[in-house]
């Protein structure tokens, strides 16, 4: 086997590094001026650009230019800082390969689990699981359960490994609605802005309580969750139409004297007269309204969970 000496190897690598290069164009802050250039360098403050008309390489403020390329560049820091989110981010400590406490500037109780092991630079589903009436409060550790046990277990986690978010609400009466609602939300934020989160899916599910839940933050919230499922819950049919484009994954048992099963039914009606052809429902004969245990081993469930993506056809 013939071996390329050291320095066509080097122009070989130098030639792959320049063509791959990205070169946009550039404006400045006020519009006047555009230009073609490689971005060499940038941080919080200034960026440094190869031109390419003339290779000249000079550095920018970054309020210097336009609203676009400070968007760019600032989607740029903001992948970086996600990139180191597992070992130097300010939420790092949270990613133990255990659930781990934690409460919002707001006040929202939730357990976060992460796996300190993964590749930084690669992103990861993040579950979300929302609980029933019963574990609201403030101990931070009643909600754990239900779906929390069977996305975290080594095998599931191995073949399909993703963040898992268990949030508690603070008062059944208001359930995870409102005030919690945007609160859980703001949480989702933060954790997407400091962690390598794959926000394209982003998945939710609950029960009871929960469940109701999750109807409710996804009709207030199209176009965020990559699939939801929904077990033995309620929402509002009249806003069911924003559903109409998520996948959709609803259980409900038949014998269920605490949730009817209309609830449920009413919905999957609700999105399909509205046009919405991505959501199905389980009706689990004999079962009555303790069904997460049922649910959520179901390997068929978690294949499709994980196999939705935002912006991708729903899979089957």
């Amino acid at each position: 086997m013939r071996i390329l000496p050291v320095f066509t190897l080097f122009l070989i690598s130098f030639l792959a590094s320049f063509l791959q290069a990205e070169k946009r164009a550039w404006t400045s802050a006020d519009g006047k001026s555009t230009f073609e250039g490689e971005l060499m360098e940038f941080s919080a403050t200034e960026v440094r650009i190869k031109r390419t008309a003339d290779f000249q390489t000079f550095k920018v403020p970054l309020d210097k230019l336009s609203e676009t390329d400070q968007a760019y560049v600032k989607g740029l820091l903001r992948e970086q800082a996600r990139d180191a989110g597992l070992k130097d981010g300010p939420l790092a400590h949270l990613v133990t390969g255990a659930f781990v406490k934690n409460a919002s500037p707001e006040g929202l109780n939730y357990q976060l689990y992460g796996n300190p092991r993964w590749k930084a630079t690669e992103r990861y589903p993040l579950v979300i699981w929302l609980h029933g009436a019963g574990q609201s409060g403030s101990d931070n550790e009643a909600q754990m359960g239900g779906a929390t046990k069977p996305f975290t277990e080594e095998a599931n986690q191995e073949e399909r490994p993703c963040f898992v978010l268990a949030p508690q609400c603070p008062d059944r009466a208001i359930g995870f609605r409102n005030e919690v609602a945007a609160n859980l939300m703001k949480v989702i934020r933060s954790l997407a802005d400091a962690l390598p989160i794959d926000e394209s899916r982003i998945y939710l599910t609950g029960s009871s309580m929960g469940g109701s839940g999750s109807w409710y933050l996804g009709t207030e919230n199209p176009g965020v969750f990559a699939a939801i499922i929904p077990l033995c819950g309620g929402g509002d049919p009249s806003k069911a139409a924003a559903l109409k484009e998520t996948p959709l994954w609803a259980f409900h048992g038949d014998k269920d004297e605490d949730v009817p099963l209309e609830r449920s039914t009413s919905m999957i009606a609700a999105i399909k007269a509205a046009g919405g052809t991505k959501a199905q429902m389980t009706i689990l004969e004999g079962e009555g309204h303790l069904i997460t245990s049922i649910a959520y081993v179901k390997p068929e469930l978690h294949e499709w969970i994980f196999a939705q993506r935002l912006g991708a056809p729903p899979t089957p």
